[in-house]
Formats: C-alpha cells, sequence, structure tokens
C-alpha cells in the first residue's frame, strides 16, 4: 500500500483554488483535479502491514500545534514539470510536524526525503514549460487543526488519494493556556 501523511483541505477551499486558477491561469489538460488538492507532510511510499500499525502509533503519540498557513505564491518545478501554489513562509508548527512524520517514518525503516520541505498544493503536472505569472496572485488562508495517513490508489481515472486515518493537531489558545495554568510544567 502507497502512503504518506498530509493536510487536507476542506470543499470550500479546494473549490476557491480552482476558481482561482481557471481565473489566472491557463487551461490545462493535465490539470489536478480539485478532490486531490492537498499538502503533503511526509511521502512514506510502500509500506507492508506492520508498518502501517507502527505509522498509526507514532501518529498517535505526536502533538503538534494546529497552524495558519497562508498560500500566497505561485510556483513551478522543471524536474518534475508541477505547477503549484504554496505559501512564502512556514510556520514554525508546520516545521516540527513535518520532521516528527518524517522521522517516525525513518524509525520504521522507511526512506527519507532529504530535500528542503516545501509545503505545497500541486495544480497541474506535465507542464513543459514554466508558465507565465499569474494575472492574480494567489492568496489563501487555510488553518490546520488535523492531520491525516492518505493511501495513493492508481485508478483507472487516475490517482485517488484516501485517507485511513486522521489526529488531531492542539489548538494554539489551548496550548497557551495550559501554559498559563502550569499543566504542561
Amino acid at each position: 500500500m502507497r502512503v504518506f501523511f498530509g493536510l487536507d483541505l476542506n470543499g470550500r477551499e479546494k473549490l476557491a483554488i480552482e476558481q482561482w486558477s481557471s481565473r489566472n491561469l491557463p487551461t490545462y489538460s493535465s490539470a489536478i483535479p480539485p478532490a486531490n488538492f492537498h499538502i503533503t507532510l511526509a511521502f512514506l511510499g510502500e509500506v507492508n502491514n506492520n508498518q502501517l500499525i507502527s505509522l498509526y502509533e507514532a501518529a498517535g503519540e505526536l502533538h503538534g500545534n494546529s497552524f495558519l498557513l497562508h498560500i500566497d505564491q505561485l510556483g513551478y518545478w522543471s524536474k518534475p514539470r508541477v505547477l503549484w501554489i504554496g505559501p512564502s513562509q512556514v510556520p514554525e508548527s508546520l516545521k516540527e510536524l513535518v520532521s516528527a512524520l518524517a522521522n517516525a517514518g525513518a524509525r520504521l525503516g522507511i526512506r527519507k526525503d532529504n530535500r528542503p520541505y516545501m509545503p505545497h498544493i500541486s495544480l497541474v503536472r506535465k507542464v513543459a514549460l514554466n508558465p507565465p505569472n499569474a494575472l492574480i496572485a494567489p492568496d489563501f488562508e487555510l488553518t490546520f487543526n488535523r492531520f491525516h495517513l492518505f493511501e495513493s490508489k492508481s485508478t483507472n481515472k487516475g490517482v485517488v488519494y484516501h485517507p485511513l486515518h486522521s489526529w488531531p493537531l492542539r489548538s494554539q489558545s489551548s496550548v497557551r493556556e495550559q501554559l498559563r495554568g502550569g499543566a504542561l510544567d
């Protein structure tokens, strides 16, 4: 089973991104369906049942914090030929979550990606040339209070991402309240 940890967007956010894309970018036949819009935290690849159970346990032990992500830039990677949107600033809570999930996978013998982490939402694959700048830059405020383990499944209609399990992230206000009350001492 091919899996990855990721962040899911709600339907309203996916629709807003699709509408922004259709108004501000050229039309592409290889556009990613909005149902597949997500942010990968840690790609794990093929895992066996024992590794899957261990991933569930490791993720359940994490106590990451919720965060706000401001999607404000359009980018293009020429080697994978992907057009994407993402944040110009990455919150510390997101960096910590990504590191913890990648390390959990590495402890199970799952390869760890050594490239610098860049959160993004892929919009189009197989883009031959760097497209022109968008007419209007992306401007989306996304709040994440859960992360998910997704299965990546190939179908005759393309790849679909199915969430296998979700885990909550602590709200920043509850963390502050616990600190004030001394509950985390």
